[in-house]
C-alpha cells in the first residue's frame, strides 16, 4: 500500500482507515469455496498430458512452507475448493484426491464437490498420500511438482516410496496449476518496517553475529540460508503485512562471515527500511535471484546450511554434497523460540490489553443473548476485532476467527463465514477461538460459554476440557522435557470418560510473529517435529485441549504460557520448570460440574479469575457494564 512508502518509522504503525483497507484487501483476495471444480480439472489435465504426466501433487504451502499463505499462493484451494489449511490434492488424468487430517475430515467433506475424493488420514485402513500413490499408479508412470513446494527431506522419502515401485518424480519450477489460474490474485505489496528494540530486545546485528559465532564453529566455511519468513524476520528485527494473519513477508535470507544478504520483492523496501538494511549491513537482491546466486556460489568447499524444512529446490541448487539440512532445533529457531526479557514482558503487556478486550466484548455479548438479540457468528466475531482494533499496537488479527456455536464448534478448524452465519443459540455451547497481532505480542486465546441452561453432557464435557486444561497449566518438569512427554496431561482426564480429541494440546507462539511457532510444542510428536524438542525457558506455548460431538457441540479452552525456572524441595535433580500464566482472559465457570473437581483444581480455578479480575478492573473501569461483568467471573 504506497500511503506507507514515505513514511518515518516512528510512524509506520497503520492508521485505524489503513487496518481496515488492507483487512479488506486480504479479504476480497481471497478465493470463495469453490462449488464447481471440473473445468478447471479439465485445463491441469491437458497441461498433465503436454508434459507426460501422470499425476500432479499440490501442496497446500507455499515456497517457505508457511501455514498461512498469500492468496496468490493458495493452489490447492483454488484447484479444490478446500479451503482448510492442511491438505494435499493429487490430480490424475482420470480422477482426483484430496487428502487431510482429522482436523477437517468434516469441513472437507462439505467443500470437495462430485469431482473429489476425500481421503480421511489418521482413520484406520486410510493411507497417506505418498502411499496411495504408490499403491494405485502403475509402474513406469510419472509424477509433477513443484519443487519450491515440497521440502528436501519429504521429497526425499517420496521418492523412497515411488521409486520403489517405478514411479518417477518430475521437478518443475513452472507450477501446472499458476499456469491455469484465471484471474489469479496480486501479491501484496505493504511496506516492510523495522521492529523496533523496544519490543525487540535484541539489535539485528547481535542477531547476525550469533549466527556468524555458529557458523564459524562448523568444519567447514559456509552460508547459513534461512527460507522460512518468521525466522527472517526475527532475524533481521522488520516485520511486514504481505501475509494475511502473520507480520512477514516473502524473503530469503544467507548470513555468511563475511557478508549477509536478503532476497526480497523491492516493492516491500521502501526508503526507510533500505537505509536500516544498508545500516546492518545487509545486501538486497531481488528475490528471484536466490537461485542463481546459490549456483554461482557453489564451489566445491562451500557449505550451505539450511533449516531442515527447506525445499527440494533450494538443496538442489546447492548440489546434494553441499548442503547440509539441519535439525528442528535449528540455532536460528531455538533463539527464536527462547523470548528475552524484552519479548517476555511485550507479550504479558500484550495479553493483559487484549484481556480488557475481550472483557468488554464478552460483556458486549452476554447482554445481547439476554436481550434476545440475534447475534450470529460473524458478528460476535467482528464485534470483537472491533474492540482490539482500538488498541494502537493493534496490527492485524493472528489468525481467522473461530466464531462457532451448535454444531458448528464441533469442527476443531471451523472456518466462520465472511459474512453472516449460524445465529448463537442457547442451548448449545458457543466458541470463540481468535487473537490479534500487537507490536509487542502475539494473542491466541479460545474461551467456550453457554448463555442458556447447559445440559448434563455438555457440563460434563466441559469439565473434562477444564480438568485437563488445568493439569497441563499445573505441570512442573526437569530440564529436558518435551512436549510430547507433558501431553498426556492435558488427555487423562478426558480419558477417564472415553472422550479424546485429535490435534495436538499446545503449539509455540511467536513473540508479533507467527501464531503457530515450532519446533516445540505439546503432541505426540512436540509439534510436528520428527523428533521432538525440549520445552525450554522463555518458549511461550499454548494449552488447548478440547471435546467434539460431530454434529452437537465443540469445547475447548485455551490459554498461553512462558516457560519458565523454579525451584523445587531440596532443588533435587537439577533445573525444573513450570508454566507461567499470560494469558488474561477469565475462565467461564456455568458450565462445570463441580461435583467432579478435586480441591485443588477448585483453588487453580479461583485464584485464575481473581487474578484476571484483579489485573482487569482497572483496565475497564471507564465500562460500566465491563465491570459488572468482570465482578462476577
Amino acid at each position: 500500500m504506497g500511503c506507507m512508502a514515505s513514511r518515518t518509522q516512528k510512524e509506520a504503525y497503520l492508521t485505524s482507515e489503513e487496518k481496515q483497507d488492507l483487512l479488506n484487501e486480504w479479504k476480497s483476495s481471497t478465493p470463495a469455496a469453490v462449488a464447481e471444480t471440473g473445468t478447471r480439472l479439465d485445463a491441469l489435465r491437458k497441461k498433465l498430458r503436454a508434459k507426460q504426466l501422470n499425476a500432479y501433487i499440490v501442496p497446500t504451502a507455499d515456497a517457505h512452507n508457511s501455514e498461512y499463505t498469500a492468496a496468490c499462493d493458495r493452489r490447492r484451494e483454488y484447484i479444490s475448493g478446500f479451503t482448510g489449511s492442511a491438505g494435499t490434492a493429487i490430480v490424475l488424468l482420470d480422477s482426483a484426491h484430496l487428502f487431510t487430517d482429522g482436523r477437517y475430515h468434516i469441513q472437507a467433506s462439505q467443500q470437495l464437490n462430485r469431482d473429489w475424493t476425500l481421503h480421511k488420514v489418521g482413520q484406520p485402513q486410510v493411507d497417506n498420500w505418498p502411499q496411495w500413490l504408490a499403491k494405485n499408479l502403475p509402474s513406469g508412470t510419472a509424477v509433477g511438482i513443484d519443487p519450491t513446494l515440497i521440502s528436501h527431506q519429504s521429497a526425499s522419502m517420496l521418492a523412497s516410496t515411488l521409486n520403489k515401485v517405478g514411479i518417477a518424480i518430475h521437478y518443475d519450477h513452472s507450477n501446472l496449476v499458476d499456469k491455469i489460474w484465471d484471474s489469479r490474485p496480486e501479491p501484496v505489496f505493504f511496506p516492510i518496517y523495522e521492529h523496533e528494540m523496544k519490543y525487540a530486545g535484541v539489535s539485528a546485528t547481535d542477531k547476525i553475529s550469533t549466527v556468524r559465532e555458529w557458523l564459524s564453529k562448523q568444519n567447514s566455511p559456509g552460508a547459513y540460508v534461512l527460507s522460512s519468513l518468521d525466522e527472517i524476520a526475527w532475524l533481521f528485527n522488520v516485520r511486514g503485512a504481505s501475509i494475511p494473519c502473520n507480520p512477514v513477508f516473502p524473503a530469503y535470507a544467507v548470513v555468511k562471515m563475511t557478508a549477509t544478504h536478503l532476497f526480497i520483492d523491492p516493492r516491500l523496501v521502501n526508503k526507510d527500511s533500505a537505509s536500516y538494511f544498508a545500516s546492518l549491513p545487509v545486501e538486497l537482491h531481488a528475490y528471484d535471484d536466490i537461485w542463481s546466486w546459490i549456483k554461482s556460489n557453489n564451489w566445491c568447499d562451500m557449505q550451505f546450511y539450511f533449516q531442515h524444512d527447506a525445499s527440494v529446490a533450494l538443496v538442489q541448487a546447492a548440489g546434494q554434497d553441499n548442503a547440509r539440512l539441519l535439525p528442528p532445533d535449528s540455532p536460528v529457531a531455538m533463539a527464536k523460540a527462547t523470548k528475552n526479557e524484552v519479548e517476555q514482558r511485550g507479550m504479558h503487556n500484550a495479553y493483559l490489553r487484549d484481556g480488557a478486550a475481550w472483557v468488554r466484548w464478552a460483556a458486549w455479548l452476554e447482554e445481547a443473548m439476554g436481550n434476545n438479540e440475534q447475534i450470529d457468528e460473524r458478528e460476535a466475531a467482528d464485534v470483537l476485532q472491533s474492540y482490539r482494533m482500538q488498541d494502537p499496537m493493534y496490527a492485524m488479527e493472528s489468525y481467522d476467527a473461530i466464531s462457532a456455536t451448535n454444531q458448528n464448534a464441533a469442527l476443531p478448524h471451523y472456518e466462520t463465514p465472511k459474512s453472516h452465519g449460524r445465529v448463537i443459540d442457547k442451548s448449545t455451547p458457543y466458541l470463540n477461538d481468535s487473537g490479534a497481532q500487537y507490536h509487542d505480542g502475539t494473542i491466541d486465546t479460545t474461551r467456550t460459554v453457554h448463555f442458556g441452561t447447559p445440559t448434563f453432557e455438555q457440563r460434563r464435557a466441559y469439565t473434562r476440557v477444564l480438568q485437563g486444561h488445568m493439569a497441563l497449566a499445573q505441570a512442573r518438569f526437569p530440564q529436558g522435557t518435551t512436549g510430547a512427554q507433558l501431553d498426556m496431561l492435558a488427555r487423562q482426564p478426558l480419558f477417564q470418560d472415553g472422550f479424546n480429541y485429535l490435534h495436538g494440546t499446545g503449539h509455540g507462539i511467536g513473540a508479533f510473529l507467527n501464531v503457530h511457532e515450532g519446533p516445540y510444542g505439546f503432541s505426540s510428536s512436540s509439534g510436528g517435529s520428527i523428533t521432538p524438542v525440549a520445552l525450554e525457558e522463555g518458549m511461550a506455548v499454548s494449552d488447548e485441549p478440547g471435546f467434539y460431538e460431530e454434529g452437537q457441540f465443540g469445547i475447548r479452552i485455551e490459554s498461553v504460557f512462558i516457560v519458565k525456572s523454579i525451584g523445587t524441595y531440596r532443588d533435587f535433580g537439577g533445573k525444573w520448570l513450570h508454566f507461567e500464566l499470560v494469558t488474561r482472559v477469565p475462565i467461564s465457570t456455568k458450565m462445570i460440574d463441580f461435583r467432579l473437581l478435586n480441591d485443588n483444581e477448585k483453588i487453580w480455578l479461583y485464584k485464575h479469575n481473581a487474578l484476571c479480575r484483579h489485573e482487569l478492573l482497572p483496565m475497564v473501569e471507564h465500562d460500566a457494564r465491563a465491570t459488572r461483568w468482570l465482578q462476577r467471573q
